[in-house]
């Protein structure tokens, strides 16, 4: 006789999930706060945009070399295989490395102008995933901007919406990793995914499913018995309940195993590659339409400060460039040609803002004595697209050498940095970037969009510039 399996062989465990998508929780904030204390910064003006259903965050972590690619400057390092020409939108790309990239430029906005507060990996991808620099005496009840959406986001869930609206893959292979929910409670967390191994599939057969929604039922019933059964226990203990709930929901709609269909022909469009897989389920997550709304995509190793155009080593831009490459630009494409699922006449790009960007740039100039280049701050380009963003164009600009900023492409003389950007972001979703959650477990305020910057305030507007 068959032995049945047991409920918890049917929902795996945190260790098992996290091979191919787990949420992050177990760094959460014990002192989780729920229902927040909202206001807003009455001093700054926002009329956020709502342009937006859906977000991707394409994240180049480790910092592509900007002068290298999309800001591209002739350097002595420049070689004559990259064949550096204008784009149809009048740019210089080396269409070499980005032969694919150069045909969707079109729906691209470059802003060549950004700066940032970090110059070291760790700090710096904390304060992409954080929209704020990191201050270690709060950083337990930061939550990420992913997190925020979700809890911004919640109220719009529908019935059908199972899917977690905070997805990601790959986040666990950069310096910081996944970031917890902060002061959010657990429920906002991240979904983060290793594509290899959540294509292998969390589908069950009929009869497994009907041998879980049995004993979900019975756990349902053992709940309302004792319904005080996790008073005054660890706010973990909780999020791990939720946990549980998201995964018996993901397994009981069909419309999840299906967004993890992929099609030979997608894998070779793509690249068989980590980014490509991801890409391309960031896209299915989004066909699908079950809830998923922020969607951050982690492609790490960008940090060649020896050899980064040696093709021989180990690891170079060439290789990262060749992964980027179709990815990004198949992303593009299809969000551009996928018709919404919802509204008529539009298409996936219409109401998704995607960006892509590192936490920096890397040094102008001949390469250094290890032929590669180093950390560069002090001016760096980000893309954006979709969600009315108006592509073909640039805004910004850096110097002859790519060194400092020239032209800061908006209406204020200091450089836009990670924090307008979340304001973008924030604003693109229809959500108040100047509020304020007052009763965090501190008793300090958390403003969405931090005006307090490195070296005073800065300005906190959205990049309205990329709308034309």
């Amino acid at each position: 006789m068959n032995k049945q399996p047991t409920i918890g062989e049917l929902i795996p465990s945190r260790r098992e999930l996290l091979k191919f998508g787990g949420m992050g929780i177990t760094a959460a904030a014990a002192q989780s706060v729920w229902p927040l204390r909202l206001g807003a910064d009455t001093t700054r003006k926002t009329q956020p945009r709502g342009t937006a259903k859906n977000v991707i965050f394409f994240e180049l972590a480790g910092a592509l070399s900007h002068v290298d690619s999309f800001d591209f400057k002739e350097n002595p390092a420049t070689l004559k295989e990259f064949d550096v020409r204008k784009t149809n939108t009048g740019i210089y790309v080396p269409h070499a490395l980005f032969p694919r990239m150069v045909n969707v430029m079109e729906h691209v906005a470059h802003v060549r102008s950004f700066v940032s507060h970090e110059e070291v990996h760790f700090r710096g991808q904390y304060y992409v995933q954080a929209g704020r620099q990191l201050n270690v005496a709060f950083a337990t009840e930061i939550p990420s901007i992913g997190s925020v959406v979700a809890s911004e986001l919640e109220a719009r869930r529908r019935a059908t919406d199972t899917f977690p609206t905070y997805v990601s893959f790959n986040l666990t292979t950069n310096q910081v990793g996944a970031m917890s929910t902060g002061f959010l409670p657990a429920r906002f967390s991240v979904f983060d995914m290793n594509p290899d191994e959540a294509l292998k599939g969390m589908t069950l057969d009929q009869k497994a499913t009907e041998l879980l929604e049995e004993r979900w039922r019975l756990l349902a019933r053992l709940r309302e018995l004792n319904p005080g059964r996790l008073t005054g226990l660890d706010k973990s203990i909780t999020g791990f309940e939720d946990f549980s709930a998201t995964a018996k929901q993901l397994l009981s709609d069909g419309r999840w195993p299906a967004a993890f269909q992929i099609a030979e022909n997608d894998r070779k469009r793509y690249g068989n590659t980590s980014v490509g897989l991801s890409s391309i389920l960031a896209r299915n997550l989004l066909k699908q339409d079950g809830g998923t709304r922020y969607i951050h995509i982690c492609h790490n190793g960008w940090d060649h400060h020896k050899e980064i155009w040696t093709r021989k080593a180990s690891t170079n831009h060439y290789q990262l460039i060749s992964e980027m490459d179709p990815a990004l630009a198949s992303l593009i494409g299809d969000l551009a040609t996928t018709p919404s699922p919802t509204t008529s006449g539009k298409f996936l790009l219409d109401e998704t803002l995607l960006v892509c960007m590192g936490e920096f740039g890397r040094t102008p100039g001949p390469l250094n004595f290890q032929a590669g280049r180093d950390h560069h701050k002090h001016v760096f380009p980000a893309m954006f697209a979709g969600a009315g963003v108006k592509g073909g164009r640039v805004y910004g600009a850096s110097d002859a050498d790519g060194v400092k900023c020239v032209d800061t492409g908006w209406a204020h003389r200091q450089q836009p940095r990670i924090e307008n950007v979340v304001a973008t972001i924030y604003s693109a979703l229809g959500i108040d970037w100047a509020k304020e959650v007052r009763n965090t477990p501190s008793g300090r305020n958390y403003v969405y969009v931090d005006p307090l910057g490195a070296n005073g305030f800065i300005p906190t507007d959205e990049l309205s510039s990329i709308y034309g």
